[in-house]
């Protein structure tokens, strides 16, 4: 992934920060997440939860995975805007797809994915796709969004021990469901 993108400009002069997508596009992204269980997490050893720089969650028989960080991008003067870049990958792959040594896997309870939804972030010059939230069974959910440090990802789940802090807070960003998911 890219940490830093060129952003389309809207006809209202926003810089509009979209998902990045590597392995798919939404549509196929969607239909590895939406329907099945998540079983684990990865992430480097020493990442947190508040600030992982890269987190992945396995579906199914752990043989695919989904990987999030995010995007730093320089809107105005000094103001930097975090979105979610996520990458769908196959641990038979062999590249730098699968857990390696600095990574750590951790088994969950199952987590199934019923829906999925955006996180979006807009003020006078931005908009910005800052994070994912999977729902689960009961209302449980999963929010994985652009973190306070360039680069990072929070996480906020049951299985997660840190607090969440992500670049946004809830309350101003909106829940937007995609055509696709």
């Amino acid at each position: 992934m890219k940490p830093f993108i060129t952003p389309k400009v809207t006809e209202a002069g926003k810089k509009l920060l979209q998902f990045q997508l590597e392995g798919g596009d939404l549509e196929s992204i969607s239909r590895v997440m939406r329907g099945h269980h998540i079983t684990a997490y990865g992430m480097p050893d020493g990442h947190t939860f508040d600030a992982a720089w890269e987190f992945q969650l396995y579906f199914g028989d752990d043989n695919v995975f989904v990987e999030f960080s995010s995007a730093c991008t320089q809107v105005v003067d000094w103001q930097e805007v975090g979105s979610l870049n996520i990458r769908v990958a196959s641990c038979d792959e062999g590249s730098t797809t699968s857990v390696g040594p600095d990574l750590s896997k951790h088994a969950i309870s199952p987590f199934f994915v019923e829906r999925l939804e955006k996180l979006v972030y807009e003020d006078d010059d931005v908009i910005s796709e800052c994070g994912l939230v999977m729902y689960g069974v009961g209302g449980a959910e999963i929010i994985i969004a652009a973190g306070i440090s360039p680069g990072s990802v929070s996480v906020a789940a049951s299985f997660a021990t840190e607090p969440f802090e992500p670049q946004f807070s809830l309350g101003t960003c909106r829940r937007e469901p995609c055509a696709t998911f």
